[in-house]
């Protein structure tokens, strides 16, 4: 779920649990005493941190399937490791070993 839809959400039903459960107030205006303070803190915090918290779980979950993909899935072409080398010179700084001789 998108975390504003969850944010939108959250404040409603905070809202509606903090209205006094004997007034039968039912307009779409809110009402100046509907959230004090630490409520309205706390209804802004509390979804800030759980969407948070959610959007780096998918984060990390992504980037270990990435990491994982790349490990098991790949392309071997052994011509163009063929084509490479066939072009490539021998390195002639290289030391043969010394010549072996009968006693």
């Amino acid at each position: 779920m998108d975390p504003f839809i969850l944010l939108v959400l959250f404040t409603t039903v905070v809202s509606t649990l903090s209205q006094d459960p004997g007034s039968n107030e039912t307009s779409a205006t809110p009402s100046p005493t509907g959230l004090s303070g630490p409520e309205r803190l706390a209804a802004i915090i509390v979804p800030s941190i759980v969407g948070g918290l959610l959007l780096i779980g998918i984060v990390v979950f992504l980037v270990i399937k990435v990491k994982e993909k790349r490990q098991t899935e790949g392309t071997y072409r052994p011509s163009n490791e063929e084509q490479v080398g066939s072009r490539t010179e021998p390195n002639a700084a290289l030391k043969l070993p010394p010549e072996e001789r009968l006693i």
